[in-house]
């Protein structure tokens, strides 16, 4: 299986960005491995590098860390051939961090009633000033484009007349609570938007950021712009965070990325190696990646501070994906056993998506498995193919 040519093109932006900063050692001169060509002894990538690696088969992108041991790496067998190198001895700057994100995307808000490609302008933002609108927020390593494609949009247009915009924003150069200031800047000050929200993923904390009253600066920039909270739809949101963006989970989280942004539009590869980058260049410290992890700071400002989300107005969708009897397994990505068995859809754990203290009813949740029951069909980047969660979102936003 090879990469789709979005995929491809994900990849050559990857190298690109890394040859720029210097931090590419080596590469083949194209994308593809040439027929037959062998996978390398494990034993010779496993050194104090960065390697992407593709699976012969299937195409799937991985990551070999810097002092990975060869059984850690292929306990059964060894099907990967080496795509890149990277110099992990680069000092990353905020400038070469922005630089890759804005190669994959511009931040701005999206007029979703012209399709995924077309800023909102200042005349649509004008004529909306009072209405009820639909705010799409999408997560960790993608886009409105990539997280939403699979909405059906259009009785969503119809419902909120046209209304209906997306906030494409950067997850890896900026924190949640950044990215909430710079979605109130984009917003006329007097819009009074009666808001509905749907979100997944990362961009549940940049929801709760938003309609947080613990951050004064924050407070202070949704005055006149938000007048009324409706429904707020979390779906897949990491709530409460993952635990696989910690120090000791990070390699974990950066693989199980890869796997996705490989085969799904949800992730982006080039972002996903990107941020491998920053992390081996500049550790755990980011605040950009602390606010992702289980009890950061963040998480735990936002829940002991006052919110204007209610058990009335929330709603979530979430799922405990079982990897082993899946798809995705079949494709041999380097994740551990632990990954495997955690109750979680490949990112989110299954009780993260709910909001603190939160136990919605059965009208206001939508789950795939239980706790203790997994399912094989939907894991973090595939809920809104579903057939129930397109008829759970639009039950509720109307």
């Amino acid at each position: 299986m090879n990469l789709t040519p979005a995929k491809q093109a994900e990849l050559h932006r990857a190298l690109d960005d890394a040859l720029a900063d210097h931090a590419l050692l080596s590469a083949p001169p194209g994308l593809e491995p040439l027929i037959g060509t062998p996978p390398l002894p494990v034993a010779h990538i496993a050194d104090g590098e960065l390697h992407i690696v593709r699976h012969k088969d299937n195409g799937c992108v991985q990551f070999v860390f810097p002092a990975a041991g060869p059984a850690t790496l292929a306990p059964q067998g060894w099907d990967w051939i080496v795509q890149a190198t990277l110099r992990t001895g680069e000092h990353m700057t905020q400038s070469m961090i922005e630089k890759i994100e804005e190669h994959n995307k511009p931040e701005r808000l999206l007029s979703l009633r012209h399709g995924y490609g077309v800023a909102a302008t200042p005349e649509e933002l004008a004529a909306s000033r009072g209405h009820k609108v639909l705010l799409l927020v999408h997560g960790v390593f993608s886009s409105i484009d990539g997280a939403f494609a699979d909405v059906d949009l259009q009785p969503l247009l119809e419902r909120y007349e046209g209304r209906v915009f997306g906030y494409d924003h950067w997850t890896i150069a900026k924190t949640p609570q950044r990215n909430a200031l710079d979605l109130l800047s984009l917003l006329p000050q007097d819009v009074a938007w009666e808001v509905d929200i749907l979100c997944h993923s990362r961009g549940g904390l940049v929801v709760r950021s938003l309609l947080t009253q613990a951050m004064p600066d924050i407070v202070q920039a949704r005055s006149g712009r938000f007048s009324k909270i409706g429904t707020v739809m979390f779906v897949a949101a990491a709530n409460q965070g993952s635990p696989l963006a910690s120090p000791d989970e990070i390699q974990q989280f950066l693989n199980a990325a890869a796997l996705l942004a490989s085969f799904s539009s949800g992730m982006a590869l080039d972002v996903v190696i990107g941020l491998a980058r920053m992390v081996l260049s500049l550790g755990f410290g980011r605040p950009s990646i602390q606010a992702l992890a289980s009890g950061s700071e963040l998480i735990g400002k936002l829940d002991h501070g006052a919110t204007l989300l209610t058990s009335a107005n929330s709603y979530y969708a979430r799922a405990n994906f079982d990897y082993g009897h899946s798809a995705l397994e079949r494709t041999g990505a380097l994740l551990s056993h632990a990954l495997m068995d955690s109750a979680s859809d490949l990112i989110v754990p299954y009780a993260n998506v709910l909001l603190p203290q939160a136990t919605p009813d059965d009208a206001h949740l939508l789950s795939f498995g239980t706790a203790e029951q997994k399912q094989n069909e939907v894991w973090h980047t595939e809920f809104f193919s579903q057939p129930a969660t397109r008829a759970f979102l639009l039950q509720h936003l109307r």
